[in-house]
């Protein structure tokens, strides 16, 4: 006689069943299988202790503290960083040469900041921030200094350059034409001069027509 089935509230049909396979039920062996399987002693009491520790404990996830970080201060980094950028990109300016700069840097000295150590990397960022920090002020200064310079030979620039217009029939010059005075001259000058040349240069060009 079939027994009472409990899953499906009702008498057990055998091999009439969709459970039913090779001569038992697989609901109830697969439930023989679970309760087998927790009787067994866990897996993790299997592993010795030290196989039990946390990975750690035993293995640092921080590469040792690279000798350049050891033996220099945030500030001695950071000039050496600046000499490395003046001798490796001379010619690169702004926050993409310092970018450059520091990364080469680093990498030539074999430090990656993703395998320091909290207080390594707390080093290496200051001397990033002191370099950045120094290298603008640097930049400002040599600004100031280029633009004085520019003042001071505007007078002459400016006269050269309505010379140049007049000589190429122009009667009000664009950026681009003080581009194009300069190019002809070999010459460079900051975008700041170039605005104040043009100013001076129509000012001049608009008087002698009123003449």
């Amino acid at each position: 006689m079939n027994s009472f089935c409990p899953f499906f509230n009702d008498q057990c049909h055998g091999n009439e069943c969709v459970m039913w396979r090779n001569e038992s039920c697989l609901i109830v062996s697969m439930l023989d299988l679970i309760i087998e399987g927790s009787s067994e002693k866990p897996q993790d009491e299997l592993l010795t202790e030290e196989e039990r520790m946390p990975i750690s404990t035993h293995h640092s996830i921080y590469e040792e503290t690279p000798e350049c970080l050891k033996d220099a201060t945030p500030e001695e980094l950071a000039l050496e960083m600046i000499e490395f950028g003046k001798k490796e990109f001379p010619d690169e300016e702004g926050r993409s040469g310092f970018y450059r700069t520091s990364h080469f840097f680093w990498e030539s000295k074999g430090v990656s900041r993703f395998s320091l150590s909290p207080k390594d990397r707390l080093k290496m960022e200051r001397a990033n921030f002191l370099a950045d920090k120094e290298i603008t002020k640097q930049e400002a200064e040599q600004k100031r200094q280029k633009l004085e310079q520019e003042k001071e030979e505007l007078p002459s620039l400016v006269s050269q350059c309505v010379d140049w217009a007049r000589m190429k029939g122009l009667k009000r010059l664009t950026l681009t034409d003080i581009d194009a005075f300069l190019f002809d001259k070999e010459l460079s000058v900051m975008k700041e001069t170039k605005r104040v040349m043009q100013s001076l240069v129509n000012s001049q060009l608009k008087s002698k027509k009123i003449e």
